[in-house]
């Protein structure tokens, strides 16, 4: 379409200067016909060939240069050329005047005919820009889709279009290069996700609001999904807005791994609750992130308070708090395993001793992620320190 319209504009400035001669001279042929013979014949309807002539050049200018001249000449040729005998001066005015008022319809015509063709050039040369910068942002968008496995749209506010990935028909149920309906994806969504997605996109197209949001589909064969549905405004070098892009990604998958991850993980915590021994686990650098609830039930403190740096020190004796921390500290330096015994207030407000362990969890690079540990009560008899 570009090229074309380039061609088209490339011919007529080729060809303009040769219809301006063109006009010129069947202008003055006309004129000298009209002076030279009697008035009465209908030379004047002759004009207006000549101002057809002069559209030509598509120069609204030069067509207003020789509407007038027309205009000019054809008053003129009443004034120059001979009367017929036998023939009413009323037919001869009327003749001409009729010739006036052909003249002044065509060259007013002429002229908004190549003002709007004009108005049409500029507005598509506006266009052009943003349809280079739409054609480039739905292939980089094409070449995302594929790598990341998430289906696109792109909306261009122009021509008022929908571009969408091929990954969009299968989150939707469709078959591969399936036409989708003619709301898009939209009646996929059942109620009230409907609503809020055409309002979220209606407000991103007029003021430009991105959204983000996950919603429920169901796709064509009634399998029900979740999905995250997004949009942006697309601007051009000159910060327009000419359309919108948006993605459509399923996050079924992601959202039943994450409940089966975090079932899993309700269900560790219940058993780690049910043993009968304290199990705890701190961070590489020695903060203690994690009781089981058999701390809690020994020394009577609310779990939600153990939580609290430094909280669970305060449960041991006076005596053994220092020889802990720096058995604790050397540790967490040197990475070696932590085995200690120290005593630890029982809810009654005694002390009872304990054999303290802890082994670092480390990574493929050997740096440790974390450290797990137990507490596990002993009597006075297997004391060692």
């Amino acid at each position: 379409m570009i090229s074309v319209n380039q061609s088209e504009q490339s011919d007529t400035r080729r060809n303009a200067p040769k219809y301006r001669r063109f006009s010129i001279f069947f202008l003055a042929i006309v004129f000298a016909a009209d002076i030279v013979t009697p008035l009465g014949v209908a030379h004047g309807i002759l004009y207006l060939l000549v101002i057809a002539l002069a559209n030509q050049t598509r120069d609204r200018d030069w067509v207003l240069r020789i509407g007038l001249w027309s205009l000019l000449m054809c008053s003129a040729g009443l004034l120059l050329a001979d009367l017929p005998d036998g023939f009413p001066l009323v037919a001869v005015l009327a003749n001409r005047l009729l010739s006036l008022i052909a003249i002044s319809v065509t060259l007013t015509v002429s002229l908004r005919w190549l003002a709007t063709r004009d108005a049409l050039g500029d507005t598509r040369r506006q266009l052009e820009p943003n349809q280079r910068h739409l054609q480039q942002a739905q292939s980089t968008l094409d070449m995302l889709s594929h790598q990341t496995g998430i289906g696109y749209w792109c909306y261009d506010k122009a021509s008022q279009t929908f571009h969408r990935s091929e990954l969009i028909n299968p989150i939707i149920g469709l078959s591969p290069g399936e036409p989708p309906p003619a709301d898009g994806a939209l009646s996929f969504f059942p109620e009230p996700g409907r609503t809020q997605v055409v309002a979220a996109f209606d407000d991103c197209v007029q003021h430009g609001k991105p959204y983000i949001q996950q919603l429920p589909l169901v796709t064509r064969s009634g399998q029900k999904r979740l999905v995250q549905t997004s949009g942006r405004p697309l601007f051009d070098t000159q910060g327009v807005q000419i359309g919108v892009v948006g993605t459509l990604q399923d996050l079924t998958g992601t959202t039943l791994s994450n409940n089966r991850f975090a079932e899993s993980a309700r269900a560790l915590q219940s058993q780690l609750d049910a043993l009968p021994v304290t199990v705890w686990s701190a961070l590489p650098d020695g903060s203690i992130d994690y009781f089981n609830q058999a701390l809690s039930d020994f020394s009577g403190v609310p779990r939600e308070s153990l939580s609290a740096p430094g909280e669970w020190l305060t449960l041991l004796h006076p005596d053994d708090q220092e020889r802990c921390v720096q058995t604790w500290t050397q540790c967490i330096q040197n990475g070696k395993p932590y085995d200690i015994q120290f005593r630890i207030r029982r809810y009654d407000g005694q002390y009872r001793w304990h054999q303290v362990q802890a082994t670092p969890a480390r990574d493929i690079n050997g740096n440790i992620i974390k450290w797990y540990g137990s507490a596990v009560e002993i009597p006075e008899s297997a004391v060692k320190v």
